[in-house]
């Protein structure tokens, strides 16, 4: 075991090293910082700050005669977990290794058991975290409370993932046994569950006969019922059997009375000691193959990165579809956006827009005379606002079908024969274009619930006025369709200006940025989308602000000067004028990526950086 110690610790300084080095380039150190500022100003420091004036451990204290009652609570809701879980009957064999450690570690002289106790062990840096997080946001800045919380909370999830993997392991040494063996190993199994609520079920009737009809008045008794001097009097073999649960989640429940001594919370702990060390026992000794499952697992994993893994998922059938027919010859650009939305979508275009603009007229048509109720109306206004106005902002970032994949590939994109800003403006089409048709659907879905809200029988809920549709010289339909056009052009610059950012980002950055499908929740990267929102924010504060001046000027012009009155029909050339600077700005931009692409030097960017993503 001790060279695979060696590995661990090497390994964690490996890490560690590499991270450091990543500081020296200002820009991971940027990111980094900004993730770390945002995690203390924006998260952590708000949540110590309620820690410390109402602590888990003072809230508790207040309800300090609930917790023998929820202590039986969560013991039932473990056994009963634990049934259900056990009744489940498929599980993996396989164990969380890479393909090299596996290539690494099974030619090598290490015991079976080592090497699956070194898989065990690599997976605690996750369950460490967890528990520093939750003990840092539950207990009040007190150090005495964090370490107690750290303490049961790693006893609790240790178990909990020593349990389900033992479960795994065994439920697929089922599938290597003879039939009849596993036949046999599997009933007891389940003879065993059904024995265990058999006599389980006369104790839970007879408290459950206790309880009142559920009101406002009913706590009292349902804490009286569910205390353990109740259990013991009324269903004593209930209460013999939850005593093993109890046990295992006492120590949590020991730490939030405040008058538990030490040596009462220590005594508290042998237990779950006790059942993880047999847990780890029964893992180590499993004789099940783990080997195909985990090289297997592992490949899987690695491919998940992969730019092709979703070609990968699909059809063979379904890989001749494509979003619109390619010409043999054309403009190069038209085929990078192609070849960008099939990594999205293989649906035609066509087929989508087609399909989308029948569904939301005919739905309108027939709510128009049927009406929805009014909180379905409204949870469809709520959805598809948010749709509407959610989708292009987060265009750069929820889909990364552009630059952000084609790096990895830099080699082949350097000799395809088309200009660098065409080639930007290509890359930042596909996921700015999705985010429209999102949008555009969350605006269809927005016009069906105006359209049931103008219905005779939907009054509560109104998302355009009649009076305002009349005082402009329109029904109330055409207004909605005329404000919807109004808002998709706005939606399509948006969604561009955002997607054109992030790939700005690509190629100001590339070795800082996040390559590829897959994304990653350190620090570093959290720092780089919030300054990639700022400076999305801040973009759209310059394009946006010219517009609305422009459009407030065109109004004061017409209602002022020339004493006007306003008629529907203009909203869409509002709606145009604001979106010219935000146009101009999103060119400017297109141009400035293809001057970077031009500049672009692979062997300083990418080749220099520790990894590719």
């Amino acid at each position: 075991m001790t060279p695979l110690l060696f590995l661990m610790w090497r390994s964690m300084l490996g890490r560690a090293t590499g991270w450091l080095r990543l500081m020296k380039q200002p820009k991971y150190l940027v990111g980094t910082l900004a993730g770390v500022a945002w995690m203390s100003l924006f998260a952590l420091r708000p949540v110590l700050r309620a820690n410390r004036e109402a602590s888990l451990g003072d809230r508790v204290a207040n309800i300090t005669e609930w917790l023998p009652a929820l202590e039986s609570a969560g013991a039932l809701a473990l056994v009963v977990s634990l049934s259900l879980w056990w009744l489940w009957p498929f599980g993996k064999a396989s164990l969380e290794l890479t393909e090299t450690e596996l290539h690494l570690l099974l030619p090598a002289p290490v015991r079976r058991r080592h090497l699956i106790q070194y898989a065990m062990l690599r997976n605690q840096w996750g369950v460490l975290f967890g528990c520093f997080m939750i003990s840092l946001f539950s207990s009040g800045g007190a150090p005495d409370r964090f370490v107690w919380r750290f303490v049961t909370v790693w006893l609790f999830l240790t178990l909990w993932q020593l349990h389900g993997r033992g479960r795994g392991l065994w439920v697929a040494r089922l599938q290597e046994l003879p039939a009849a063996v596993a036949w046999r190993r599997r009933a007891t199994a389940v003879a065993g569950v059904v024995l265990i609520w058999l006599l389980l079920a006369p104790g839970i009737a007879s408290i459950a006969a206790l309880l009142p009809e559920l009101s406002v008045d009913s706590a009292p008794a349902l804490r009286h019922a569910l205390s353990p001097e109740q259990l013991n009097a009324e269903a004593p073999l209930l209460a013999l059997l939850l005593t093993p649960m109890r046990w295992v989640i006492g120590p949590f429940f020991a730490g939030l009375t405040p008058d538990t001594p030490l040596v009462g919370r220590l005594a508290s702990v042998g237990w779950p000691l006790l059942l993880l060390v047999a847990h780890n026992e029964w893992i180590v000794r499993s004789q099940t193959l783990f080997e195909e499952a985990t090289l297997e697992g592992a490949r899987q994993r690695a491919a998940r990165g992969d730019a092709a893994s979703r070609f990968r998922k699909v059809r063979q059938r379904q890989r001749q579809a494509a979003p619109f027919s390619l010409r043999p010859t054309g403009a190069p650009a038209i085929a990078i956006v192609w070849k960008n939305l099939m990594l999205v979508h293989r649906t035609r275009l066509a087929l989508a827009v087609g399909g989308g603009t029948a569904v939301v007229s005919i739905s309108a048509v027939v709510v128009a005379f049927t009406g929805l109720p009014d909180w379905l109306i409204a949870i469809m206004m709520v959805a598809g606002a948010l749709g509407l106005i959610a989708t292009p902002l987060m265009a750069g970032h929820q889909w990364r079908n552009d630059l952000r994949t084609d790096l990895l590939r830099i080699e082949v994109i350097r000799t395809w024969p088309i200009d660098g800003w065409h080639l930007f403006a290509a890359q930042v089409a596909p996921p700015a274009f999705i985010a429209f048709l999102y949008a555009a659907g969350a605006g269809g879905l927005l016009l069906i619930a105006g359209v049931a809200a103008g219905a005779t029988n939907a009054t509560d809920f109104v998302l355009v006025s009649p009076g305002l549709a009349e005082s402009l010289g329109v029904s109330f339909v055409t207004l909605l369709l005329l404000g919807l056009a109004t808002a998709l052009p706005l939606v399509a610059a948006i969604a561009s200006l955002s997607a054109t950012l992030q790939n700005l980002v690509a190629l100001l950055w590339p070795s800082w940025i996040q390559l590829g499908q897959r994304r990653r929740g350190s620090a570093a990267h959290i720092g780089q989308g919030m300054l990639t929102g700022l400076g999305l924010v801040l973009a759209l504060s310059v394009g946006l602000l010219p517009g609305a001046l422009l459009v407030g000027a065109w109004i004061f012009l017409q209602l002022v000067v020339a004493d006007l009155p306003l008629v529907a029909w203009q909203l869409p050339l509002f709606g145009l004028t604001a979106v010219v600077p935000l146009v101009v700005i999103v060119g400017m931009l297109t141009r400035f990526g293809g001057v970077l692409w031009d500049q672009l030097d692979p062997s300083v960017e990418l080749l220099n950086s520790e990894s590719p993503s």
